[in-house]
């Protein structure tokens, strides 16, 4: 006996001995096979033959109509004379109008038992399905079964892989974003202040070589003396400028607060920091149920980041007069909340689009949130509409 290699298909997986939809066809000598896959309450096609380009766009409901029935109960059925009411099942079918056609439609099991697919088999009228066709098909239901099972096994691996990968390309710009939002801080306030600095410094020594050089004399020398002290006092304002700017800096790529005082001293401290005279009155509440010391240090950051972009967001864009943040236990989930009474807004545009500073800076919002909260594997609930305020809430399962 002759042993042979077998080589991986152009997907990645390796051939096998379970029949295509065109190998079904010509065992049950049918007119087409439609194979579906069982995925939640919806039935897609997985394989067909005849091919149709339409094929991937049918979906039918678990429970309704023949095949969604077969799905729902487990219990194969054979129909002599069948016509079906979908227009492009009938197309798939390639029926014309009021033609019927004989179907065998056997369920497919996968491991364990769990319902999988579908195997629908059509022919004529005049050559129904029997009881020996029925047979032969529930022969090969639990290799079928295995098959989808596996096929849906790999599409959900995909989904995933697709899901982390967007979320490693959403975070390498979001982290992107933040190093630009900072280079832009600094060479906007402390690189000006540093070089205002450096003038007023400049200034102020060339008076005083004036000055020491005898000029000027009389009032001319008291007026110089004083713009010296001027010019200190306004290089000690820039100082004090430049330092300030400098640990906001330094408070946006990492919370001391966090690490020494956790989660609830750090968004006290954002509340306390966001605050400014005629803007919207800031309120923290904390749940006294609520154990922040069961967060993960990891999750904590993530909490604390999510709470400063909501609160930055409220601040800057809701035009509210009242913001209160929350931070409360809900069964085995802790919930960070952020709700205020602004001018609101449409989530789904906002979601699902970057929005626009005035002077045309991207920053990323609630697209920010949304992404930390799938890395933590938190849910992200926002409700808003324009003229009624904003609610973001997010729930971060414990257990």
């Amino acid at each position: 006996m002759t042993e042979t290699s077998e080589e991986p298909t152009p997907d990645g997986s390796m051939p096998s001995a379970v029949p295509d939809a065109e190998q079904l066809a010509s065992r049950f000598e049918a007119d087409g096979v439609l194979l579906y896959l069982i995925d939640g309450q919806e039935l897609s096609i997985v394989d067909i033959w005849p091919p149709h380009a339409s094929a991937g766009t049918l979906k039918l409901q678990v429970g309704f109509g023949v095949t969604g029935l077969v799905a729902r109960t487990r219990k194969p059925v054979l129909i002599n004379a069948d016509s079906p009411r979908n227009a492009l099942h009938r197309r798939l079918l390639r029926l014309e109008p009021r033609q019927t056609v004989a179907r065998m439609c056997v369920p497919l099991p996968g491991l364990e038992g769990e319902m999988v697919g579908v195997l629908a088999v059509h022919r004529s009228p005049d050559r129904p399905f029997d009881q020996a066709d029925l047979d032969d098909a529930e022969s090969l239901a639990a290799l079928l079964g295995l098959q989808l099972h596996a096929n849906r096994l790999w599409r959900a691996v995909s989904r995933h892989r697709t899901e982390r990968d967007r979320l490693i390309e959403q975070a390498i710009s979001a982290q992107e974003a933040e190093r630009r939002r900072i280079a832009f801080d600094l060479h906007d306030g402390v690189t000006t202040a540093l070089a205002s600095m450096s003038f007023h410094l400049s200034s102020a020594d060339l008076t005083v070589s004036r000055l020491e050089a005898g000029e000027p004399e009389g009032a001319g020398r008291r007026d110089a003396f004083d713009s010296v002290r001027q010019e200190l006092a306004t290089t000690r304002g820039l100082v004090d400028l430049a330092y300030n700017q400098t640990r906001a800096a330094i408070s946006g790529l990492h919370s001391l607060v966090l690490d020494d005082l956790g989660l609830v001293a750090a968004i006290e401290s954002l509340v306390q920091s966001a605050g400014r005279p005629g803007g919207p009155r800031i309120d923290f509440f904390v749940d006294p149920e609520a154990d922040v010391d069961e967060v993960p240090d990891h999750a904590a950051a993530a909490l604390y980041r999510i709470a400063q972009e909501v609160l930055s967001n409220a601040v800057k864009h809701s035009a509210a007069k009242r913001i209160v943040i929350s931070l409360r236990r809900v069964g085995d989930s802790m919930v960070l909340g952020c709700a205020d009474d602004g001018t609101g807004f449409d989530p789904e545009e906002r979601l699902t689009a970057r929005a626009q500073d005035n002077d045309g800076a991207q920053h990323f919002g609630l697209s920010s949130v949304a992404e930390r909260c799938a890395m933590m594997e938190a849910s992200l609930r926002i409700e808003s509409a324009p003229g009624r305020g904003t609610t973001v809430l997010v729930e971060l399962p414990l257990r």
